[in-house]
């Protein structure tokens, strides 16, 4: 069983940490219970994103470059997060 203090530095150490790095830490804390409730259940992560949805958010590929063996591919999509999380993203 943790004491009181140890959870208040571990949340304070957090909180100090994501202002710097992201931003205000009720963003991540609405991240965290959605991750739970959301994409940790099966069922309802598969809401998140719909099939016929897939062909409208494809992958669009911005530039190719081959050195050697290796191919360079960069691209971009749109994040579902930005879909059900528009205030955060």
């Amino acid at each position: 069983m943790t004491s009181n203090f140890d959870i208040l530095f571990r949340r304070l150490i957090t909180s100090q940490t994501f202002i710097r790095g992201w931003g205000n830490p009720s963003h991540l804390q609405e991240l965290c219970t959605s991750r739970r409730a959301k994409v940790a259940v099966r069922s309802e992560c598969v809401k998140l994103v719909p099939p016929e949805s897939v062909q409208e958010n494809t992958i669009q590929i911005t530039k190719r470059e081959v050195k050697g063996d290796t191919q360079y591919i960069d691209a971009k999509f749109p994040s579902p997060l930005a879909i059900h999380f528009p205030h955060l993203v």
